[in-house]
């Protein structure tokens, strides 16, 4: 039903939005470099057009001018990067109990520790995403462990 009800407002978008002469000039004022102007017309108008802002932060004006409509978006992104050689977090892993059975998989501990050792306080925007190796399974009483921490 959600799908349903989501089409119909896309419908009803597309509908009160359409126009069969679209010309509309979109400028983007940079305040330390030259503008960006874009052209949006009916041959045109479904494709991404897009220019990076030269410096965050910083005071941009957006101006449109035409018929039709324009859809608008800023995204802004970051990603601070670590100097060379430099990891944020460390990673140890231990094997302990190991079994030298004839089980397939040999079943033995894995103990992870990983730690921030980066130079900020804190770093609350991190995923440490570690797999099993091709072959091995974990212990399913294990998995209990570590949903508990």
């Amino acid at each position: 039903q959600d799908t349903v009800v989501a089409l119909q407002a896309l419908a009803q978008y597309g509908y009160l939005t359409y126009s069969k002469t679209i010309l509309n000039t979109v400028k983007v004022d940079f305040m330390e470099s030259p503008s960006k102007t874009f052209q949006v017309n009916e041959k045109n108008r479904f494709l991404l057009q897009q220019t990076s802002l030269p410096t965050i932060p910083g005071h941009y004006n957006v101006k449109v001018n035409g018929t039709g409509c324009v859809y608008l978006q800023t995204t802004l992104r970051y990603n601070v990067h670590l100097p060379k050689k430099v990891a944020g977090f460390s990673l140890s892993v231990r094997t302990a109990n190991v079994s030298c059975t004839s089980d397939f998989p040999p079943k033995f501990d894995v103990v992870i520790s990983a730690s921030y050792t980066g130079n900020r306080k804190v770093s609350n925007m991190a995923i440490i995403d570690v797999k099993m190796l091709s072959g091995f399974v974990p212990v399913r009483s294990s998995l209990k462990k570590v949903k508990n921490g």
